[in-house]
C-alpha cells in the first residue's frame, strides 16, 4: 500500500496524428503524502506502456504496449526487479497469451495465479473480452473466456478481482452504463 504504478499521458508527445501515447509512473507513499511521479525506463514518444500491474512484494508488473516487436496491435508484458531493485528485461508474455489482435489490461490474481486480460484477439462473445489463464512463473495454462455474464456482445475489459471475497470490478459499454 505504499508503491503505485499506474497510467499517464505522455505529456510531451506533440505529435501532429493527436495520438498521445502512454506512459507508466510509480510513485510511493511516505510522510502522509504520495512522491513525485518516477518514470518507468520503457516510457517513449514511439509507443505506449501502460496499464500496470504489480505484485504485492512491487517486484514483479505486468503491462500493456504496442512497443516494436510484439505479436499484434498491443500486446502483455511482464517485467521483474533484479536484486537491486532495478527493473530487468520485459518479457513478451508469448503467443498463448498475445494474439494479432489486442490484448491489454492485465490483472494478476495472486493467490490464485490466474492472469485476467482484455483481448479481442481470442475467440469472443464480441468486441472486447475479459479472458483468464492459471500460471505460475512462466508456464501456462489453457487461455479461457470468462463468459456469461461477464463478457457480452459489447466491449468488457478491466477486470479485478479479489479471490479472498470472491468479487471484483470490470468496465464495459454495454447498454445500461453511465457513459
Amino acid at each position: 500500500g505504499t508503491y503505485m504504478a499506474f497510467t499517464c499521458n505522455n505529456k510531451a508527445d506533440n505529435k501532429k496524428d493527436k495520438v498521445v501515447e502512454l506512459q507508466i509512473c510509480f510513485s510511493n507513499f511516505k510522510d502522509g503524502k504520495w512522491s513525485a511521479a518516477e518514470h518507468f525506463f520503457l516510457n517513449s514518444n514511439e509507443y505506449s506502456v501502460g496499464q500496470p500491474c504489480l505484485t504485492a512484494d512491487g517486484n514483479t508488473m505486468y503491462f500493456t504496449s504496442d512497443m516494436p516487436g510484439g505479436y499484434g496491435g498491443a500486446d502483455i508484458y511482464k517485467i521483474t526487479k533484479d536484486e537491486k531493485g532495478a527493473w530487468k528485461k520485459p518479457e513478451n508474455m508469448g503467443n498463448k497469451i498475445n494474439t494479432e489482435g489486442i490484448d491489454m489490461f492485465p490483472f494478476f490474481e495472486e493467490s490464485t495465479g490466474i492472469l485476467f486480460f482484455t483481448s479481442d484477439g481470442h475467440f469472443g462473445l464480441g468486441g472486447l473480452d475479459i479472458f483468464m489463464c492459471a500460471t505460475d512463473g512462466n508456464k501456462f495454462g489453457k487461455v479461457y473466456n470468462a463468459g456469461v455474464p461477464l463478457n457480452t456482445q459489447y466491449d468488457d475489459f478491466a477486470v479485478i478481482v479479489n479471490a479472498k471475497t470472491n468479487k471484483g470490478y470490470f468496465s464495459s459499454n454495454r447498454i445500461g452504463g453511465n457513459g
